[in-house]
């Protein structure tokens, strides 16, 4: 409840879920009532858990994972395999074809090479996307802020460059204080 208070002193709306369909229901009108047409996320579990990104396509808003592994898996329809590395279950050559097919571009082997490709196809996402959705990994009760943890610069890019952000996660990432993260 103090992170609640705090967050909404800063001007941010906070939501209560208890179920995943409650979850879904709330971002799509999110969704709606700021008119978003497309949507980047950063990776989260928890919207994984609540199939938040079948719900929203469902909705008709076009939703882009930002995360490398996260968007091979997308492109793939598959569901992650593993929590911190969600595509370990695929070969260099099999995320080749899959990158050839879904980008029409020539095949690429080198996993600079691939890597850089993801990078030029989601960078116009990010410019062009009306909601960033991340989860996070506290949620600071003094501050009233919301801390994720990330390696990769989608997390920062989603949730700073669309005019509307949304952070799901479960209420045991709440902490007392900014001392309490560390």
């Amino acid at each position: 409840l103090r992170f609640e208070q705090q967050a909404m002193a800063c001007g941010a709306a906070v939501h209560w879920a208890e179920t995943a369909a409650e979850a879904q229901h709330i971002v799509a009108d999110i969704a709606r009532q700021h008119g978003v047409r497309k949507i980047v996320k950063s990776k989260s579990m928890v919207t994984e858990e609540c199939a938040l990104n079948e719900s929203l396509e469902h909705a008709g808003f076009e939703v882009i994972e930002t995360d490398l592994g996260e968007y091979i898996r997308q492109l793939a329809h598959e569901p992650p395999s593993h929590i911190v590395a969600p595509v370990v279950h695929k070969s260099r050559d099999e995320i080749s074809d899959l990158f050839a097919q879904h980008h029409g571009t020539p095949r690429k082997t080198g996993i600079a090479e691939l890597c850089r490709e993801a990078r030029e196809v989601l960078r116009p996402h990010f410019l062009s996307a009306d909601m960033g959705i991340s989860g996070a990994n506290f949620l600071i009760a003094e501050t009233g802020s919301a801390l994720i943890v990330t390696n990769e610069g989608n997390g920062r890019l989603a949730t700073t460059r669309p005019r509307v952000h949304v952070a799901i996660t479960g209420i045991e990432k709440v902490v007392p204080t900014l001392e309490d993260v560390s």
